[in-house]
């Protein structure tokens, strides 16, 4: 397999769980869906660095916002356990924000490419 980033749309299968169990949480998971489109992508140089950038924002996204919102809950005393909220708080931002920078950065490579 050239191009593994299309396996992450496999995560979108967790959706079906959501379908089958009624638990509307799991419905968000059908938003990985997009990521099977990256199975028919050549992955060149730029492909790959792009990814690489997109990942480590994400990366670096997920440990602020699960510092940050662990602290805060934890001094608020919102919830019983403030890890574990703040680490799902986190996973769900970053996992958005590497979604949206993949697309965005997409976006540009592809109107770069209608220019050339």
């Amino acid at each position: 397999m050239k191009n593994c980033y299309g396996c992450i749309g496999f995560v979108s299968l967790l959706g079906i769980w959501g379908v089958l169990s009624g638990e509307p949480l799991f419905l968000s998971f059908f938003a990985f869906a997009l990521f099977f489109e990256y199975f028919w992508v050549i992955p060149d140089e730029m492909f790959l660095d792009t990814m690489k950038k997109c990942a480590a924002l994400a990366f670096f996204t997920d440990l602020f916002i699960t510092a940050a919102a662990t602290l805060v809950l934890s001094y608020c005393k919102l919830t019983d356990n403030p890890l574990a909220a703040g680490a799902a708080l986190g996973f769900g931002i970053s996992i958005a924000v590497f979604a949206f920078s993949a697309f965005i950065a997409e976006t540009m490579e592809r109107s770069r490419a209608k220019n050339d």
